[in-house]
């Protein structure tokens, strides 16, 4: 048996998949892989499978899922060693590390970072390439959006840019300076704070004997440093720009490779131009795109690469026009006319994108951990709810023209994509309000001033319109008005569940001309309340199987994104609600009057698309 986290989750059994059936009981897995070895306390398995709100039938439904995984994995013919058990305060998943490709991940790193320091390059480069070439994606990218993985999410992807790093190291100390010039650009475009990976590029263009980009890839690096955080670049850069002015001898490159690690750098560049390391970055700006006069395209179903941008056509049939790739994992999404504005971690970047032109703009390293984004005419605000900050870019969107802060509230913090990060931003009467999971709201005009309006529920979720700002409370499924003009909260509205459920759990908040629109996550509802009369007027139900992400309005409808890959068209009118599946993980959704925006994660899986 084998199992797969540097990707989709899989389970192999000599070669062939094992199904295991549900999201519940895939996450209740991948729980037990991450602590694989070690008994996990049924008390902690609740509360990650239910992100800290299990229904009093958890217990039993915990039992029921460890119980039909172990028939899952009972079915393999090959079992090597693996066995879940059942223990006195929780369970343990018994795996040998061999079956793990973490583990073998972080083996072969090792073995290869030995080599490379102990000057054996051709060896240091076959291990890193094996290391590399376990990777299919982003790491545990079924679970993305779930709490429980953040951390391990970000340790796989430092250590697989780290390995990546090596590598190169071990391609340069090769002769090999030609082959990896394009990589590096890549690369530092993505990472533009990570000095080794300059220091890496500008050896190479040196060695190519492009002297004067080597010593701009410096300027690059010192600008974007002293401009966005205020530090000049390091000592070991600045020592290496040196030895370019001087044309030291220690830059000379060394004799060139064999033939053996020739094959050997061939597989391994291969791996990475394919997007292995940059999340599908390389694909294509059209993707079965139909044409502008609305002609469809031939088909719903797309794969869809990793950490993309996708325009959809507004109207029934929810196709894909075209997509193009975001520099990081986005976190929010907002969209003002043709322009979509997306805000990614890994890189920390804000990226802008013209619909009519089906071109990135811009993309502007942002000196934060962005959350949330909003925009408003030509004024764009981007939230990070851990560090207490706001900032403003204009018009031109090249840098920070105002920045305010506020002592955040003493909590967990919000870690990773989840949607249930409380941070969120709206604009409003061209200031900003931003939620933080306190009780209180966070507002800043726009030379930076913050004032707090006092609330009665903790908040994590806002938007602006129908004449108000409307922030959310998951807690107590309330939705609280308020008014931009004097800040005073003008209204509390009780999300009502249906006789018999659970009380729904909001998790995000939209607005039409004349409603307010609540996307409820565990129940998998959307609430319609009147602006005016500030009553509940309708309940659309979704299918719990999607699990909704993120809701906004656009293009005389209201939409929401599924992580199951399927976005749901509600008619303002009242009409019947339509969905569409996209075949990638949706994680944000951005209307204007013009268009509609999808955030997407792909999925290796290939599951059949098409309209529901």
């Amino acid at each position: 048996m084998e199992f797969r986290l540097l990707g989709p989750l899989e389970v192999l059994d000599a070669g062939q998949q094992v199904a295991v059936g549900g999201h519940k009981r895939r996450a209740l897995l991948a729980l037990l892989l991450l602590h694989r070895n070690e008994v996990v306390p049924a008390e902690r398995l609740i509360d990650e499978l239910w992100d800290g709100r299990p229904p009093t039938t958890a217990a039993k439904g915990l039992q029921v899922q460890i119980s039909q995984l172990r028939k899952e994995l009972a079915r393999v013919s090959h079992p090597n060693g693996a066995a879940l058990l059942t223990r006195a305060s929780g369970y343990v998943l018994q795996v040998p590390p061999e079956t793990v490709d973490i583990d073998r991940f972080e083996r072969a790193l090792a073995d290869g970072e030995r080599a490379r320091a102990a000057g054996r390059p051709e060896k240091a480069l076959a291990h890193l390439s094996e290391a590399l070439e376990l990777w299919r994606g982003s790491p545990l990218v079924d679970f993305a959006y779930e709490a429980f993985a953040q951390d391990e999410i970000v340790r796989l992807e430092e250590l697989r840019l780290v390995a990546a790093e090596e590598r190169i190291d071990a391609e340069l100390a090769l002769g090999r300076h030609h082959q990896v010039v394009a990589e590096l650009q890549r690369l530092v475009g993505v990472n533009p704070l990570r000095e080794r990976l300059r220091a890496q590029l500008m050896l190479a263009l040196y060695r190519c004997g492009r002297r004067a980009d080597a010593l701009e890839a410096f300027r690059d690096d010192r600008r974007v440093s002293v401009e966005e955080l205020g530090l000049e670049p390091g000592p070991e850069l600045r020592r290496l720009e040196g030895q370019i002015l001087d044309d030291s001898p220690e830059l000379r490159s060394p004799p060139r490779a064999t033939a053996t690690t020739r094959a050997i750098r061939r597989s391994s560049i291969a791996l990475i131009a394919a997007g292995v390391l940059l999340g599908g970055a390389a694909l294509g700006a059209f993707l079965r795109g139909g044409d502008e006069d609305g002609t469809p395209p031939p088909s719903p179903a797309l794969d869809l690469a990793a950490n993309s941008a996708v325009a959809i056509d507004a109207g029934g049939a929810m196709l894909a026009r075209f997509a193009l790739p975001l520099p990081g994992r986005p976190t929010d999404v907002a969209a003002e006319g043709d322009r979509l504005l997306a805000v990614s971690i890994d890189s920390s970047a804000l990226t802008i994108v013209d619909g009519r032109t089906r071109r990135i703009e811009r993309t502007i390293p942002l000196p934060m951990r962005p959350a949330a984004v909003s925009v408003d005419a030509d004024t764009v605000w981007i939230a990070d709810g851990r560090r207490g900050l706001l900032a403003r870019l204009d018009a031109g969107y090249e840098r920070i023209a105002t920045r305010a802060t506020w002592r955040r509230p003493r909590r967990p913090e919000a870690v990773g994509l989840s949607r249930f990060d409380p941070t969120a931003v709206a604009v409003a009467d061209g200031a900003a309000w931003a939620t933080d999971g306190s009780s209180r709201l966070v507002r800043a005009d726009p030379s930076g001033r913050v004032t707090r309006v006092r609330t009665s529920h903790p908040l994590d979720g806002i938007a602006a319109g129908a004449g108000a700002v409307w922030a959310i409370s998951r807690a107590d499924a309330t939705l609280v008005r308020v008014d931009p003009s004097s800040g005073r909260v003008t209204d509390e509205i009780a999300i009502v569940a249906r006789p018999g459920d659970e009380a729904p759990a909001p998790i995000a908040v939209a607005t039409t001309a004349s409603a307010v629109w609540v996307l409820n996550g565990n129940t998998a509802t959307v609430s319609r309340i009147d602006a005016r009369s500030r009553g509940i007027t309708g309940t659309i139900p979704l299918s719990l199987e999607q699990s909704p992400r993120d809701i906004d309005a656009g293009a005389g409808a209201v939409w929401v994104s599924s992580f199951d890959g399927t976005v749901t068209r509600i008619p303002v009118d009242g009409g019947e609600p339509r969905s569409s599946f996209m075949r990638a993980s949706l994680v944000g959704v951005a209307g204007s009057e013009k268009r509609v925006w999808l955030a997407a994660v792909a999925l290796d899986q290939q599951i059949p698309g098409g309209e529901r």
